[in-house]
């Protein structure tokens, strides 16, 4: 309990730490409106994103995507968003680059990720996170939706919901190998449904839910006829039941490429007409050598960025072996630019991507994609029933809607900014310690008039004396014979003589004492050895 005399001292630490808390919260949400992201002061976003994935510098596999295709559950990787330290050294780094958003391939689900979520969000830098974790996701072959993968996910989003910076949710990357009734598709949308359905029961701010995968045949420039009917499967049926975004993996575009040679004039066609907004999930031609970034100037150029909300490099961190991807390399606080990183800065200083303001915007199309042919008519269930989406698991035909889930945002999330919700906080937490206050004076109040009641002898007459010494006779005491727990003992001559009083058991501290406080530590748990397909 906090003393009366250090109150006002509590009050000015309250008062600083809420206005730390407002600054921290000021970065506005991310709203979905049809196919395209927007502030919430309704001017476009797009993603000027990169991947913030390391892996221990003793792992022998390298890249980040080689360990995450890993089926065991080693430690293989590192979750940069729990090291501030980490964060304080990159952040200039991502400014200099123009970053705009980091995505994470797996984060570990036992650590704190205030301090960098809140340096980010200072810098105005959002975050994509993956709901899986290597070994912890929903495989391509033999496929499963159970408690295990169901508890790993919606224990990533109970960890992060609360940042404001946070764009969405990624349930899985490249993991459809078909959308058949046995294929991992229906999986895929099951996790889907599952974790919106969680987001709303938790009442949690609607938080965009949404897949990554291929779309070209290698690094061939053609369309992937198992891609389309992915991106098409998860965006028919029930509103409940589909994405929110499209994250596409697109690696073709090398040194001396084009628009029209390296695949993206065909994915931007086929992709036109996407009812959710789509973004370049990880781009950078997949042979590492033969990487100029040259491709920055095309996807946000006239092109493609009425189609495409921006993309997302492939990758920060330079880790081996030989030929590797990077755009630094680091050594504890030491980091070190790689030639691709002036390749990025001087193509993205440039850019200019072709946007519209929210309120002048009217999506053509809002209408849910139809199901391709062949496609699975239900869904498993819900591991946890007890949270079980409202909507029909059944995926049938073409349903219309007004959008993704998340495109809700927009409407629920205006009605209070969040200096306005800060605001309200801040309020709340001073009635609470008025209240406090007010019942700590009344009880020391009451602790002074029962010490003084205490302090005055009680006025016994010889006849109540007299009575009391009978009484105790008949129960075997002597009344010349003080008792362990008397207060007084009577005497021949009648005379009442006072004992000394007995020191109570426990003592509460007295005034101007000081009561330390014990520094409780909760245990670390490690996360269990991540792996990812």
């Amino acid at each position: 309990m906090i003393p009366c005399s250090r109150l006002p001292s509590f009050l000015a630490i309250l008062s600083l730490w809420t206005s730390a808390q407002v600054n921290a919260q000021d970065v506005p949400y991310i709203n979905i409106k049809g196919s395209k992201f927007f502030y919430a002061n309704g001017s476009q976003f797009f993603l000027k994103g990169v991947v913030y994935q390391q892996v221990p510098d003793s792992d022998e596999q390298g890249s980040v995507s080689a360990n995450l295709a890993r089926s065991s559950a080693d430690n293989i990787y590192v979750d940069p968003l729990s090291d501030a330290s980490a964060c304080q050294r990159d952040i200039p780094y991502f400014q200099r680059l123009n970053v705009n958003l980091v995505r994470s391939y797996g984060i570990d689900n036992t650590k704190n990720h205030d301090d960098c979520m809140n340096l980010l969000a200072k810098a105005g830098i959002y975050a994509l996170i993956d709901l899986p974790a290597p070994g912890l996701t929903i495989a391509s072959l033999n496929p499963t939706w159970n408690d295990v993968l169901y508890d790993r996910f919606t224990s990533v989003i109970d960890v992060m919901h609360t940042y404001p910076n946070l764009l969405g949710f990624v349930v899985g990357d490249n993991v459809i190998a078909g959308v058949g009734e046995t294929n991992s598709g229906p999986y895929v949308k099951a996790a889907v449904r599952d974790m919106k359905a969680y987001i709303r029961q938790k009442e949690y701010r609607p938080i965009p839910v949404g897949y990554v995968n291929d779309v070209l045949q290698g690094n061939a420039a053609a369309i992937d006829p198992q891609s389309k009917d992915t991106w098409e499967y998860l965006n028919c049926g029930g509103i409940d039941d589909r994405i929110d975004f499209f994250g596409a993996n697109m690696v073709s575009f090398c040194k001396g490429s084009t628009y029209t040679d390296s695949g993206y004039n065909n994915a931007t066609q086929s992709l036109s007409d996407y009812s959710l907004p789509i973004f370049l999930a990880a781009y950078g031609c997949s042979q590492a050598l033969s990487r100029d970034f040259s491709e920055i100037k095309v996807i946000y150029g006239q092109r493609m960025s009425p189609t495409w909300s921006g993309g997302i490099i492939y990758e920060y961190f330079y880790q081996g072996p030989e030929p590797a991807y990077g755009l630094v390399s680091v050594s504890g606080s030491k980091v070190s630019l790689r030639t691709n990183f002036a390749d990025v800065v001087t193509s993205i200083a440039t850019v200019s991507p072709s946007s519209v303001a929210s309120a002048s915007y009217s999506p053509s199309d809002t209408d849910a994609a139809t199901c391709p042919s062949g496609a699975a008519t239900s869904l498993p269930p819900n591991p946890r029933t007890a949270l079980a989406s409202p909507s029909s698991t059944t995926t049938g035909s073409s349903t219309k809607g007004t959008g993704s889930a998340s495109a809700s945002s927009s409407s629920s999330k205006s009605g209070l900014s969040s200096g306005a919700r800060a605001g309200i906080g801040v309020g709340v937490a001073v009635v609470v310690l008025v209240a406090i206050a007010v019942a700590l004076l009344f009880i020391r109040r009451r602790r002074r008039q029962k010490k003084t009641r205490e302090d005055e002898p009680e006025q016994w007459t010889k006849t109540e004396l007299a009575a009391d010494g009978v009484d105790r006779e008949a129960r075997g005491h002597s009344p010349h014979m003080a008792d362990s727990n008397a207060w007084f003992e009577v005497e021949d001559t009648g005379k009442i003589r006072e004992l000394p009083e007995h020191p109570p058991i426990f003592e509460a501290p007295g005034e101007g004492e000081n009561v330390s406080e014990m520094a409780v530590s909760s245990p670390r748990t490690e996360l269990p050895a991540p792996s990812r397909s």
